[in-house]
């Protein structure tokens, strides 16, 4: 007997249940039609004017460079980790690079000499346990290529040296 009103009062859940959201069972099991397709914006491209001159390039980019490779001198001397060291020196790579760019044939050429002096220093990071074991001479190394960049490249001596815009 008992087991008859649980069963009425199931089968009464059950009904109400599913009656009560007709309309919500109907939407789920029906396919949406398709819409309107709706058109995207018109793009207009548009000639903007430099924002910066060579000049001013130059000399954003020369203190970029003093920055990061300062940075990578402080991470050598403090044997941090060897990815943001990494890292740092490719930052300090890029930046000599963008400088070099800027400047006339003449200066370009003296200053891949550079280029490829931080280069193999880089090259020589890249190998497993070299940082722990010659991070003086490393650190010796870089300061004496940041102090020689500083003074050869630096903004004031090269301003009449970059490339007209």
């Amino acid at each position: 007997m008992k087991t008859r009103p649980t069963l009425i009062y199931l089968l009464l859940i059950a009904i109400l249940s599913t009656s009560g959201c007709s309309g919500a069972w109907r939407k789920k099991f029906v396919r949406a039609k398709k819409g309107v397709v709706k058109e995207g914006p018109i793009l207009q491209p548009y000639d903007y004017a430099r924002e910066f001159t060579n000049k001013q390039l130059y000399a954003n980019n020369y203190s970029f460079w003093r920055n990061s490779q300062s940075e990578l001198i402080q991470s050598v001397k403090s044997k941090e980790g060897k990815k943001k060291i990494k890292s740092q020196m490719g930052y300090a790579i890029a930046d000599i690079k963008k400088m070099a760019s800027l400047l006339i044939d003449e200066e370009n050429a003296k200053l891949a000499t550079y280029i490829l002096e931080l280069e193999g220093i880089a090259e020589k990071i890249e190998q497993p346990n070299y940082i722990n074991s010659n991070s003086n001479e490393l650190s010796s190394r870089l300061s004496k290529h940041y102090r020689s960049v500083g003074r050869n490249f630096s903004y004031h001596h090269m301003k009449n040296f970059i490339k007209p815009d």
